[in-house]
């Protein structure tokens, strides 16, 4: 039996060490305690104030990514001070969740107003005319069209498109309808966009917010609600606005509004009358974002946060989302993924939400992009991670200049003590103004555009069966092409239809003529027949029918002859070769 011996002075060392611990004050280890939080809290929450002590306050430089050979760049961005600066964040907002969190609760926004406007009644899309106080603006005198004062500013000055997705909690519904379609509301939008409103108005522009349908308190009545990447309702205001004013268009999307606006551009190209964009904190992939947005626990609060809005807006059109969707898993949703599964993907006929994150992300669109493009992204950004940013895309297309910046947030870019101004708000400004005073503004070109004839003019055109002299029958097309520009959609003429079966009608009439004489007995017939020096003998005709073909550059059609007359010529080879191998031999 084994004896453990206990050394005395260890005893004493392990009784002097719990009396030398119970002498520490408790004061001492709130305060320890209280370090080790606030370790953590800087950690967590992303602060870098004291990044910002130990370089001075002077800030961060701002990144650009573009093409070396970018006019865009060497025009516009070249010339912007803002995008060769340095952005520095307001001291005690030195955190992207804080300024993210600051901007939803606070923002200070300024007053701003709207005059709402019923754009589609079938859709019941509306948008919303920026109308700012008298005093705000000096010296600009009011525009107007049918009597209805948009805003202060300078006559024929250009206008902004601000693609706005969500009102915020303080949202109200229509009060009082007036004439000619226009309602007017007390509403207030989310403070970036009364930030991003005041400043560009400020300067003499028209700027017009529009809301997707069904937010705003606006309802819906049909079957199609937004999504992620749902560019119709953006592509109906731009073409209105189009159409309605003549000045230059330039439009501007934050978060989601950007992934829309950027895949719009990238579906049409060349075939847009925006004059220039600008992309704030895209999200660029959703499936990427969504692996994000639930990778750690502050993400998941953003997520949550972002569900719920999610289910308020379909407790909105709670009839349609019953009908169309999956209601009891739309309020078990605890992630966007669970809604978009429950909600977005029946309605959208999407097969899966991965295929809906896919078909929705403006990364593969930015490449095809031909409007002058500006995207602004934050690399700390909480909600649109960095890992989307599609770097190769934007440096590629020479219309695209890409802006990344250390710090900044989700839309947040608070500057200053005060933190009255926002960062990119200024700087989507000074972009856009300086492209408008360039001649680098993008115009909506006249694309040709070759496609093929309808069927009924199909059928006018051919195939026709042309009976030649000699009794051989061909089939002939008249070759067109319609070329259709954006301004003349005009088809071929019934005058070159009618030339074009001019000679088959003349053709069928001498048939019908033919057939009508009495017939004659076969005699007759055969010994007329064989009189008329009309008729060439067989090897011409089937040497001018092959050089016909060839001098068509026809081929296949060859091929196909040899192929379906091969059993004949085969049984009557086969025939010929058995009948003189049974001749007999010459001796």
């Amino acid at each position: 039996m084994d004896v453990v011996v206990v050394d005395s002075s260890s005893k004493d060392a392990y009784s002097l060490l719990l009396k030398a611990v119970s002498l520490i004050p408790i004061s001492h280890y709130l305060l320890g305690f209280l370090i080790i939080f606030l370790v953590f809290l800087y950690n967590s929450l992303e602060f870098h104030i004291l990044q910002d002590f130990l370089t001075g306050f002077r800030g961060q430089p701002v990144n650009l990514i573009f093409n070396s050979a970018s006019d865009i760049y060497h025009g516009v961005a070249s010339k912007c001070r803002l995008l060769h600066g340095r952005y520095l964040v307001t001291p005690w907002l030195a955190s992207p969740h804080i300024q993210t969190t600051f901007l939803h609760f606070f923002g200070r926004a300024p007053p701003v107003t709207y005059t709402s406007v019923l754009l589609n009644i079938d859709l019941l899309i509306v948008i919303y005319w920026i109308a700012v106080s008298r005093d705000a603006f000096h010296g600009y005198t009011g525009i107007s069209k049918d009597d209805t004062t948009r805003l202060w500013c300078k006559p024929n000055s250009p206008q902004t498109v601000i693609q706005s997705f969500r009102p915020d909690e303080n949202s109200s519904c229509v009060t009082q309808s007036t004439s000619k379609g226009r309602r007017s509301k007390q509403e207030v939008h989310l403070r970036y966009i009364k930030h991003l409103a005041f400043k560009i108005s400020k300067h003499g522009w028209h700027v017009v917010v529009s809301n997707h349908r069904g937010l705003g308190g606006v309802s819906i009545t049909s079957d199609c609600f937004y999504n992620a990447g749902w560019t119709e309702d953006v592509r109906e205001v731009i073409n209105y606005l189009h159409q309605q004013y003549m000045a230059p268009l330039f439009v501007v999307g934050p978060s989601i509004g950007a992934n829309v606006l950027v895949k719009y551009l990238g579906e049409e190209g060349d075939n847009t009358p925006v004059a220039g964009a600008a992309a704030i904190c895209s999200p660029w992939d959703l499936l990427i974002g969504d692996r994000f947005i639930s990778r750690k626990l502050l993400q998941k609060l953003y997520d949550r946060a972002l569900t719920v809005g999610l289910q308020g807006y379909a407790q909105l059109h709670q009839p349609l989302y019953s009908r169309l969707a999956n209601w009891e898993g739309i309020e078990k949703s605890r992630s966007i993924r669970d809604f978009d599964n429950h909600a977005t993907r029946h309605v959208g006929k999407f097969e899966t939400v991965d295929t809906y994150y896919r078909q929705c992300s403006s990364a593969s669109y930015v490449g095809r992009v031909s409007v002058p493009l500006l995207c602004i992204s934050a690399l700390d950004d909480p909600v649109c991670t960095r890992e989307a940013i599609p770097w190769d895309e934007c440096r590629t297309n020479k219309n695209v200049i890409l802006v990344t910046t250390q710090h900044g947030g989700h839309l947040g870019y608070f500057e200053g003590i005060t933190a009255s101004t926002m960062w990119w708000v200024r700087a989507t400004h000074e972009f856009l103004h300086i492209l408008y005073s360039s001649p680098y503004m993008h115009k909506k070109k006249k694309v040709q555009v070759h496609y093929p004839l309808s069927q009924a003019s199909l059928i006018d055109q051919g195939p026709f069966l042309n009976v030649a002299e000699d009794g051989m029958v061909a089939a002939v097309r008249k070759e067109q092409t319609a070329k259709v520009s954006s301004d003349d959609t005009s088809l071929p003429q019934e005058n070159d239809r009618t030339d074009t079966m001019r000679p088959i009608l003349e053709q069928n009439k001498h048939m019908k003529e033919s057939n009508s004489l009495p017939s004659m007995n076969g005699a007759q017939t055969s010994k007329q027949a064989h009189t008329n020096e009309g008729i060439k003998p067989p090897v011409s005709v089937i040497r001018r029918c092959l050089d016909q073909l060839l001098s068509r550059k026809s081929p296949w059609l060859l091929t196909y002859i040899a192929v379906a007359t091969w059993p004949l010529l085969g049984s009557a080879l086969f025939y010929f070769y058995k009948k003189r191998k049974m001749l007999p031999a010459k001796r």
